[in-house]
C-alpha cells in the first residue's frame, strides 16, 4: 500500500511535551532519582490533542452518552443508520493520547454495510475527565462498555489500543472479528517509546522500572502481553503495521500474528504511525474484513 495525498499530517507535539523532554535529557543523568521518580508519575499521565477539523463531522453527528468507570465519567459516541436496524455493534478503541473521533473515516461506510459503531475516549482522553490512567483502567472500560451496550460483534484498534483489547478478550470479551491498526506486542514496547518519547536516560528508565516493579509487581507486565493472550482467541483477526512506523515496529503486528490462531497480516508502506489509520486503502481493507463476515 502506498501512502494517500490526503492523508492528514501528524500533529506538532505540544510546548509542554518538547519541554518534558529537554529537562529529563538535561537534568535526568544529573539526578537520576528524582527525575525516575517523577517519569514514575509521568508514565501514567496522558497528553491531550486538540480535535483536529476533519474529525469535527463525526463529533457533532454523534449521539453522546456518558458512562461511568471506576467512579469517573468516561464520553461514548454512537454513529448508527437511523433508517435502518443494524446488523451489528462494532467498538473502536483509540491508542494513547488519541481519541475517540480518530474512527472518522470509517462511520459512513460502517454504517452502510449495517454496523452500529460505538466508540469513547478513554479515561483522561478527550472529553473524559482525569489527568491519569492506564492499560488496566482501558480495559475496564471497555469491560465496561460490553456490560452497558451489550455484545460488540467486531472492533477496530489503534496502537496501544490493540494491546487493551487483545488483553480484554483475553478476560472474556468476545467478539466474531476484529481489526488492529500497528498494536503493540508487549510491555517492553510501551516502555521502549515512552523512553523515546520523554527522551528519557538510562539511569532514569532504571528507577521508573525499578518503583514500577516495587509498586505493581509484574502484574501489568503479564496481563498486556499481547504475544500470549491471542494463543487460544477464536474470533478472527485482521492486524496492519506500516514498515516506516517509528514508535512501534512492524515485527511487533508479525509476532501477534504468527501466535494468533484465525489472524492475517497486512504489511503498508510510507504510512507511519499515525496516518496510516486515514489510510483509504487501509479503510477499504478493514471495511472488506468486516463485509465479508
Amino acid at each position: 500500500m502506498k501512502k494517500s495525498n490526503k492523508t492528514p499530517g501528524t500533529a506538532k507535539p505540544p510546548l509542554a511535551l518538547r519541554l518534558l523532554r529537554f529537562m529529563y535529557s538535561t537534568l535526568g543523568p544529573l539526578f537520576p532519582d528524582y527525575f525516575g521518580k517523577l517519569a514514575f508519575e509521568q508514565w501514567f499521565t496522558t497528553t491531550r490533542f486538540n480535535i483536529p477539523s476533519y474529525e469535527l463531522p463525526a463529533l457533532n453527528s454523534a449521539t453522546r452518552e456518558t458512562i461511568t468507570v471506576n467512579n469517573q465519567p468516561v464520553s461514548v459516541y454512537i454513529w448508527q443508520d437511523k433508517t435502518t436496524e443494524p446488523k451489528a455493534t462494532l467498538l473502536f478503541i483509540h491508542g494513547w493520547t488519541g481519541r475517540g473521533t480518530q474512527i472518522v473515516n470509517y462511520i459512513e461506510k460502517l454504517n452502510a454495510i449495517g454496523y452500529r459503531v460505538i466508540s469513547f475516549d478513554g479515561p483522561a482522553h478527550g472529553n473524559s475527565p482525569g489527568k491519569q490512567t492506564s492499560a488496566l483502567e482501558m480495559t475496564d472500560t471497555v469491560l465496561a462498555l460490553n456490560k452497558q451496550y451489550g455484545k460488540f460483534d467486531a472492533a477496530i484498534t489503534h496502537s496501544f489500543g490493540g494491546m487493551v483489547l487483545i488483553h480484554a478478550m483475553s478476560l472474556g470479551f468476545e467478539l466474531d472479528r476484529c481489526a488492529l491498526i500497528c498494536p503493540p506486542k508487549d510491555f517492553q514496547i510501551i516502555l521502549d517509546n515512552f523512553q523515546r518519547i520523554l527522551a528519557l536516560p538510562d539511569n532514569v528508565m532504571q528507577v521508573l522500572i525499578r518503583k514500577s516493579f516495587a509498586t505493581y509487581g509484574q502484574i501489568t507486565r503479564d496481563a498486556v502481553d499481547a504475544v500470549k493472550n491471542v494463543k487460544n482467541l477464536k474470533c478472527k483477526g485482521l492486524l496492519i503495521h506500516d514498515e516506516d512506523d517509528n514508535e512501534i515496529p512492524w515485527q511487533s503486528s508479525e509476532k501477534i500474528t504468527q501466535a494468533w490462531p484465525h489472524a492475517r497480516f497486512i504489511k503498508t508502506r510510507g504510512l507511519g504511525h499515525r496516518r496510516i489509520i486515514h489510510d483509504r486503502e487501509v479503510i477499504s481493507n478493514i471495511v472488506k474484513f468486516f463485509n465479508d463476515a
